[in-house]
């Protein structure tokens, strides 16, 4: 009632839910629009259609990607629904799902976890960027915790990016520039060939430099992109599918105080997965590796050292999983994972284990690793009551040799009112374990003009959540749409403790430990109304309000936004003019930064041009009228052309 009576929008955007069920006018069944049927593996681990899954879910396809000329991951997002990517400062972007932190977010690669920064800072800031577009088929999103099957970090929800498999023999080049990037991209998909099916993608991309308002710079210079992978038919239902992939980034930022920061990054992943069909269902067993090693080194005005970081990543996953389909009303899924997460490196300092050190131009830093042991199971039913009801339990035991075990579970519904409205709820629980970093980091380390000091926290417990949702979706001659309400309580949520001193000689000291420091209530209500207007036109509407908390002393949290809308025109002629174009605006309504709200709009627009069989280009500028906002590290506009040639 809390909710309700303080928010008078959250009414209104119920109250035009209701537009779904008044009458179609001039609208006749000859005249509808055919449905796509899309397909999701990330809410359930199995293949099920977006209308069937009681999760909230978006599937953003190749061709979406194309259409709306992204040349990143991040640039792909930009009109997922309740899916905010903000700079973050000069490093990286911020990844929040339904105001949830950037580490509360888990992002895989064909559901493989990436080894990368691990605090709850740094977590996610820069993994959108280490992604190579080329070998991108879809993304999959998953709002709401999915812990019951993925485990920890899964709070938000989860970011599946699903690559490209071989199909057909054919090769594509990319050229693109823009205000933020220049990029080269090759795609080689060698069809199959006896028993194997290949496919090569390699990227190069050009990271601009941007000065800000500070006189500091963005991280720019360059990344390398290269991914190959291949499926062996050990027989007609039973194969073998392997993968590497390869990223470097040689990256630098300067600061206004003459200080350059460098930074020299490799990331390499492999693995194999054996994988098979039956009668009653399918089963697959998978493992893979993947390291990342960064070195870090700043440099003064005066080109001498001063100070320097190293630091490897490693995760080590074996996991299976199997799918069978009990009598006619079950499928049941089951799995269980090993995972082993290690990080050696400076920033540890001597708070993990295997202490060492390195001296570099008269600088020594000291160093240690530390490890840990993950073990999981999990189980989820499919269960078909009868024609018009869904129900999926499930359930995942998560254990560590470092932060003890814990039980997630989820129940989703999915209700088929009649043929054109379903009701869908569910509740389920999400956590977050402490990271190494957050565990074990002991860093001195000097920031710009700020001598930096934090320190792990043995003791931290894991973050939880529980989440309830409720929502009604539907189709309606040629309109469509899906009102979502839901309710988050988060604990123990891990944060630093900072105190701030002044050292005569030595300047600004902040010294910080990681500890549980609050809890948070997120209320929100998500809005998608839209129409085809005809075969070519469509019209569609967003909108998400959201009301974060932190429950210690009713302060709104930092870094969200109150209310988040898009008004979005598609033009889709491919078949004749061979254009595609998406026309959007963007509402912003009282974003929170620093105990201050900031309301500003952008307008952003994309064309795509099919020329031929074999080429097609795009243009794509976003924020055309220039709007600025330093602290919110929104940097005017944001052009970007390219084009793509089957050769």
């Amino acid at each position: 009632m809390r909710f309700v009576g303080q928010n008078k929008k959250a009414l209104l955007a119920m109250a035009i839910g209701l537009y779904l069920t008044s009458p179609v006018s001039a609208v006749q069944a000859s005249d509808e629009i055919v449905q796509s049927r899309d397909v999701i593996v990330s809410a359930t681990r199995t293949q099920q259609e977006i209308k069937e899954t009681p999760a909230s879910v978006e599937v953003i396809t190749r061709e979406d990607i194309e259409n709306l000329g992204a040349d990143s991951v991040v640039s792909a997002l930009k009109l997922a629904a309740n899916v905010d990517i903000t700079k973050a400062g000069m490093t990286g972007n911020k990844v929040s799902i339904r105001g949830m932190n950037t580490s509360q977010t888990l992002i895989l690669i064909d559901g493989r976890r990436m080894a990368g920064e691990d605090t709850s800072v740094t977590a996610n800031f820069y993994e959108l960027d280490r992604i190579n577009l080329t070998n991108v088929e879809r993304i999959e999103i998953v709002r709401g915790p999915v812990s019951s099957l993925y485990g920890s970090d899964a709070l938000g929800g989860v970011i599946n990016i699903i690559t490209r498999k071989s199909d057909v023999t054919t090769s594509q080049l990319g050229l693109s520039t823009g205000s933020e990037q220049r990029n080269v991209d090759y795609h080689l998909d060698l069809g199959k060939n006896g028993k194997w099916a290949w496919s090569f993608d390699t990227r190069y991309s050009d990271i601009l430099k941007q000065t800000y308002a500070t006189e500091n710079t963005n991280m720019f210079g360059d990344r390398h992109f290269f991914n190959i992978s291949g499926t062996y038919d050990l027989t007609e239902d039973k194969k073998i599918d392997v993968f590497y992939e390869y990223m470097k980034e040689n990256l630098a930022e300067d600061y206004a105080s003459g200080n350059k920061e460098y930074w020299e990054n490799q990331r390499r992943s492999y693995g194999i997965t054996y994988r098979g069909e039956k009668a009653a269902g399918d089963y697959e067993l998978r493992m893979y590796f993947n390291k990342l090693e960064k070195d870090d080194n700043t440099y003064t005005s005066a080109r001498k050292l001063s100070d320097f970081d190293v630091a490897k990543y490693e995760t080590f996953v074996v996991d299976g999983k199997n799918t069978t389909q009990i009598g006619d009303n079950h499928l049941l899924t089951y799995g269980g994972e090993y995972r082993q997460t290690s990080y050696r490196g400076t920033r540890l300092g001597n708070g993990g284990d295997d202490i060492f050190s390195i001296e570099r131009d008269g600088v020594t830093k000291t160093g240690s690793k530390a490890t840990i042991d993950y073990y999981a199971a999990y189980v989820q039913d499919e269960w078909v009551i009868n024609d018009r009801l869904l129900v999926i339990p499930s359930l995942r035991y998560d254990d560590s040799d470092k932060f003890g075990d814990k039980v997630s579970p989820k129940i989703g519904m999915t209700y088929k009112m009649n043929d054109n409205y379903r009701l869908k709820a569910s509740y389920g629980t999400g956590f977050k374990a402490p990271s190494i970093s957050e565990l074990y980091m002991n860093m001195t380390r000097q920031m710009g003009t700020m001598k930096v000091t934090v320190a792990g926290n043995p003791d931290l417990q894991p973050e939880e959540s529980k989440n309830f949702e409720l929502s009604l979706e539907g189709e309606r001659g040629n309109s469509f749409g899906k009102l979502t309400y839901f309710h988050n309580d988060v604990d123990n949520l891990i944060g630093t403790e900072t105190k701030m001193s002044y050292i005569p000689g030595s300047g600004m000291v902040a010294t910080s430990k990681y500890v549980n420091v609050n809890k948070a209530k997120i209320d929100g209500v998500e809005l998608e109304l839209g129409r085809h207007l005809n075969d070519k036109w469509t019209v569609k509407l967003t909108s998400n309000y959201l009301d974060a908390i932190d429950k210690k002393d009713d302060a709104r949290l930092e870094d969200r936004a109150k209310n988040r809308t898009t008004l979005q025109l598609q033009y889709d002629d491919v078949d004749n003019s061979g254009i595609h174009a998406v026309i959007w605006n963007e509402w912003i309504n009282k974003y929170r930064y620093s105990k201050s709200d900031y309301d500003y709009s952008t307008f952003n627009v994309s064309v795509s041009k099919k020329f031929n069989d074999t080429v097609n280009g795009y243009v794509a500028v976003e924020n055309i009228f220039d709007k600025k906002i330093d602290d919110l590290a929104i940097d005017g506009r944001v052009w970007r052309c390219g084009v793509q040639m089957q050769l």
